[in-house]
């Protein structure tokens, strides 16, 4: 009788073993997939006596969100600091990835980043000393190699163009135009990148810089 029962309770608990471990073994995931790019614009120099050509821009940024439109929930896409190296030759730039619940989507968040002193820079240009960057870009002006440091953070939330529905399993590409050569410019006046009186007006250009968003699932930036 003993052994009858120690036999029967061996049976049930491997039975709900088996249950838990199929179970596990056969959920799957419901999330939809989004990522997001950058692209810019054709980019065309602005009427100036004064030249300028771009060869490296790079964005430091954090806590890519995109807000679902029926309240005010919020999916991370990736959260960072890191890195964004812009092409600057009209083609999109992915830069983030991230699983996102079912659901209706319109607006999308980030936070162009200055580095804290607590956090580790992803690229060692973005900190000298006690000095900590947001957007760094590298080119010529009048010729003459130039390197423009920005220290200026700045959150961005830019309503989506049309609204996108987020489904099980399905993936969707967001594409946010950013023009760098207009940080340069004020009322189509080139300004000098090396002068520390335009550093106001070319971290405003910046900030404002990020005009929309739309849907792009062939990474066309169009």
């Amino acid at each position: 009788m003993k052994k009858n029962l120690i036999r029967s309770f061996v049976v049930i608990a491997s039975f709900f073993a088996l249950t838990f471990y199929t179970g596990c073994d056969t959920a799957e995931t419901t999330d939809g997939t989004v990522t997001v790019s950058f692209s810019p614009p054709s980019i065309t120099p602005k009427i100036s006596d004064d030249t300028i050509q771009l060869d490296t821009v790079k964005i430091l940024l954090r806590d890519i969100k995109i807000k679902n439109q029926s309240g005010n929930d919020e999916m991370n896409i990736k959260v960072g600091p890191f890195v964004v190296y812009l092409n600057i030759n009209e083609i999109t730039t992915n830069f983030a990835i991230g699983n996102v619940s079912p659901g209706s989507y319109d607006r999308i968040r980030f936070r162009v980043h200055t580095l804290e002193d607590s956090e580790t820079p992803p690229d060692p240009e973005f900190k000298d000393g006690s000095l900590r960057y947001s957007v760094i870009v590298k080119g010529l002006y009048n010729s003459t190699p130039f390197v423009y440091k920005s220290k200026k953070s700045a959150h961005q939330d830019l309503k989506l163009e049309n609204i996108i529905l987020v489904t099980d399993n399905s993936t969707a590409n967001l594409t946010i135009t950013v023009d760098p050569l207009s940080w340069f410019y004020e009322n189509n006046i080139l300004m000098d990148p090396t002068n520390q009186s335009n550093e106001s007006d070319i971290d405003n250009n910046i900030e404002h810089s990020f005009k929309k968003c739309f849907r792009d699932d062939n990474h066309d930036g169009k």
